[in-house]
C-alpha cells in the first residue's frame, strides 16, 4: 500500500521572530553594522598585545571576555539568515540575506584574526605561566586549544585573505549544492498519477512495504541525481582541491587531520575505531542475509534495505510523536522532560516538509544564552520519531552546555552526537516495551538494528570512502563521475558483502550527501557517538538513578574539555580497541536476539504453509 505524505499546513513551523521579526527587520542592519564597529574597536585595543610574552593574566582576561561577547553578538543574525534560509532555499530574498550576512561576517573576522595568531604565537613559558593562573581557569581548555593549534596558522596576512575571499570559494560552492540539491523534484508514479516530490518525500517511499514503490523511488532519486551530476560532481572535485591546497599550507598530515584536531582526537582512536568497526562487517551480512529469509525473496537488492517486515502501512502523526518523545524522556529524567518541553509549545521546531526546504533534518545551536532549533522533515514513518528524538537530544545538549562561554559551548562532534543517540535509545527502549506481539517486537528490533548499522557501520564505510576519495584527488587529479561512483559502491557494498547487491542505481547516492561537502569527515562522529551511548546506555542499566548525575554533567560540559579527559572521568578508553569492540558486542547481541524471533517467526510460518 502506498505512503500518505502527510500536508505540510497541517505540522507547526518554528517562530523565528525572537530573533527578528523579518528579513527586512532593520534590526539586522543595526545589528550587523554594530558587530563589524565592535569588531574594529576590539583590533585596536587588542591588536599587538595579545601576543606580547609578559602579557598579564589580567589583561589577556578582559581581551577574553571581550572577544567572546564579539563570537556571541555575530552569531545572531547569522543564525536567523542560516535557519530562515534553510525552509526555502529557492526564496533569492533568503538567500541574498544569507550571502549578505556571511560577506558582513567576513569583514567582521578580518578585524579577529589576529587575536587566535597572537595567543599561538606566545612562548610557551607564557603559556604555561597563564595557564596556572586561576583567574584564567574558565578559559583554560581554549587557551590549549590554541596552542595545539599554533603550527596550523598562517600569517595575519594570508589568514586575511583567505577569509575575505572564503565566500567566493568553498562556501559559495557549498551554498551552491544546497540549492541545487534542494531544488531537486523527483518524478514518481502513485496510483497511475505521476508527481513531482521532494527528497525527503521520495525517500520515505525506500521504507514502504511495496517492493515496487521502494524500485521506483530508487530510481528516481538516482534519475534525478544523474541529471545534476555534471555539477555536483564539479562542486566536489573543486572542494577537494580546496582543501588539498587548505591542509598543504597548514601542514595536516593526512586528509582527515583537521577534523581530528577540530573534534580534539588522536588519529590512533579514530583509526582503531574503524579497524574495529571493519572486522565486525559480519554482523551487516548475517543481519540481511536474516531479513532476506524474513521477507521470502531469493536475494536483496539496495533498496530493500529498510523494507518493513511489517506489511501494514505505518504511519504515527505528529502528535503521537510528540508524545512518545516527552514520556520517553521523562520516564529517564523528569529534568529532560523538563528541558523537551519548550521545543514543542514555543515552537523551536520547523516540521513539514515543503518544496525547496533543506533535505534531512538538523539542531542549531545559536548561543550559550538563547534556545537552539530543530528542522525535520516529517513524514510519519517511525524512522522520523527517531529522528525527531535525535535531534531533540541535540537541542538538550545544547540547553544543558548553555552554562559555558560561548568558546566552550560546542562540544566536539563525536560527543555532540552523544546525547542525541542516547535521546534515540530511550524512545526505542519505550516503543519495544509497548508492544506484546513477537512479530511486532521482531520488526522493530530489526528497525533498530537497520538504525544502528546507518549510525556506525555505514558512517564508517563513508569515512573510508571519505579518505580514499581525498587521496585519489590528490594523485590523480580531478575526477569524473564515473570514478567516484565505482568508489563509492565498492567502499559501501564491503559493508554488505554477499548479503544484498547494490544495484547500478546505488552508484549515484554519494552525490546528494551533505556531510561529505559541508563537513568533511564529519561522518565518523555518528559512529563514535552510537558505540559510546552503547556504553553509556548499559552503564544506566546497571546503576539506574546513580548514572543520571554523570549523565547530565557530561553534557553540561559542552566543548569544555577533550573527549578523552571526558569520557576517562566515567571509566572509558577510548584508545582501546577492547572498548570499541565493547560496542559492537552489544550490538551483535542484539543480532542474535533477533535471529532467536525470527527463527520462532519462520518455524511457524513453514509449519502453517
Amino acid at each position: 500500500m502506498a505512503t500518505q505524505i502527510q500536508e505540510p499546513p497541517s505540522l507547526p513551523s518554528w517562530d523565528l521572530s525572537d530573533l527578528y521579526a523579518a528579513v527586512d527587520d532593520p534590526r539586522i542592519d543595526q545589528d550587523l553594522n554594530q558587530a563589524i564597529e565592535h569588531a574594529r574597536k576590539f583590533e585596536e585595543t587588542y591588536a599587538g598585545k595579545v601576543g606580547r610574552a609578559d602579557i598579564s593574566s589580567e589583561d589577556l582576561l578582559q581581551a577574553l571576555d571581550h572577544y567572546e561577547r564579539l563570537l556571541r553578538e555575530q552569531s545572531r543574525p547569522g543564525s536567523y539568515a542560516s535557519l530562515h534560509y534553510s525552509t526555502d532555499t529557492t526564496d533569492t530574498v533568503r538567500g541574498a540575506l544569507t550571502q549578505k550576512v556571511r560577506e558582513i561576517g567576513s569583514q567582521i573576522s578580518t578585524h579577529l584574526i589576529f587575536f587566535d595568531l597572537e595567543l599561538a604565537q606566545l612562548p610557551l613559558s607564557s603559556f604555561e605561566r597563564l595557564l596556572k593562573d586561576p583567574k584564567l581557569a574558565k578559559y583554560h581548555h581554549y587557551l590549549e586549544q590554541q596552542q595545539s593549534l599554533a603550527k596550523h596558522y598562517l600569517s595575519q596576512a594570508e589568514e586575511t585573505v583567505l577569509e575575505e575571499t572564503a565566500n567566493c570559494r568553498g562556501r559559495a560552492f557549498k551554498r551552491l549544492f544546497t540549492e541545487v540539491t534542494s531544488r531537486m523534484k523527483y518524478k514518481f508514479n502513485l496510483n497511475g498519477e505521476e508527481k513531482l516530490l521532494t527528497q525527503s518525500e521520495l525517500l520515505a517511499y525506500s521504507y514502504d512495504p511495496d517492493r515496487s514503490l521502494r524500485k521506483q523511488a530508487s530510481e528516481s532519486l538516482a534519475a534525478e541525481l544523474q541529471n545534476n551530476a555534471h555539477v555536483l560532481t564539479f562542486i566536489q572535485n573543486t572542494l577537494l582541491h580546496e582543501k588539498q591546497i587548505s591542509d598543504r599550507l597548514r601542514k595536516f598530515e593526512h586528509p582527515e587531520s583537521d577534523r581530528h584536531v577540530s573534534n580534539e582526537l588522536d588519529k590512533q582512536v579514530i583509526d582503531v575505531m574503524t579497524e574495529v568497526c571493519v572486522k565486525n562487517f559480519d554482523i551487516v551480512h548475517q543481519y540481511y542475509d536474516l531479513k532476506r529469509r524474513l521477507l521470502g525473496l531469493d536475494s536483496l537488492a539496495h533498496y530493500d534495505r529498510y523494507a518493513p517486515l511489517r506489511q501494514q502501512k505505518q504511519e504515527i502523526d505528529y502528535d503521537k510523536a510528540k508524545e512518545l518523545v516527552i514520556s520517553s524522556f521523562g520516564r529517564f529524567s523528569p529534568k529532560m522532560k523538563e528541558l523537551v518541553e519548550p521545543f514543542f509549545d514555543k515552537n523551536w521546531i520547523d516540521v513539514p516538509p515543503k518544496p525547496g526546504k533543506r533535505s534531512g533534518a538538523f539542531c542549531a545551536g545559536v548561543t550559550p544564552d538563547h534556545h537552539p532549533y530543530v528542522l525535520l522533515n516529517y513524514t510519519g514513518k517511525a524512522r522520523d520519531v527517531m529522528t525527531l528524538a535525535h535531534e531533540l537530544g541535540h537541542g538538550i545538549h545544547d540547553l544543558m552546555a548553555g552554562k559555558n562561554h560561548y568558546l566552550d559551548y560546542h562540544p566536539v562532534l563525536p560527543l555532540a552526537e552523544t546525547a542525541s543517540t542516547f535521546a534515540e535509545t530511550l524512545v526505542f527502549e519505550k516503543l519495544q516495551e509497548m508492544l506484546e506481539n513477537p512479530e511486532e517486537q521482531l520488526a522493530l528490533l530489526c528497525e533498530k538494528l537497520e538504525d544502528t548499522f546507518a549510525t556506525v557501520f555505514r558512517q564508517i564505510s563513508m569515512f573510508r570512502f571519505e579518505r580514499q576519495l581525498h587521496h585519489a584527488r590528490r594523485q590523480e587529479g580531478e575526477l569524473t563521475t564515473e570514478r567516484i561512483n565505482g568508489m563509492w559502491q565498492e567502499a559501501m557494498q564491503e559493508m554488505f558483502g554477499p548479503s544484498l547487491e547494490l544495484g547500478p542505481d546505488h552508484q549515484w547516492t554519494w552525490l546528494y550527501i551533505p556531510h561529505i561537502v559541508n563537513t568533511p569527515f564529519y561522518v565518523y562522529a555518528y559512529a563514535f557517538g552510537e558505540l559510546l551511548v552503547l556504553a553509556l546506555y548499559a552503564r544506566y542499566r546497571q546503576e539506574g538513578e546513580a548514572f543520571l548525575p554523570k549523565y547530565f554533567e557530561l553534557l553540561a560540559a559542552g566543548g569544555s574539555q577533550a573527549p578523552a579527559k571526558l569520557l576517562s572521568a566515567l571509566g572509558f578508553d577510548i584508545a582501546s580497541a577492547e572498548f570499541w569492540q565493547g560496542g559492537c558486542d552489544l550490538i551483535r547481541a542484539n543480532l542474535e536476539k533477533a535471529k532467536k524471533l525470527a527463527e520462532a517467526q519462520l518455524e511457524s510460518t513453514a509449519s502453517g504453509s
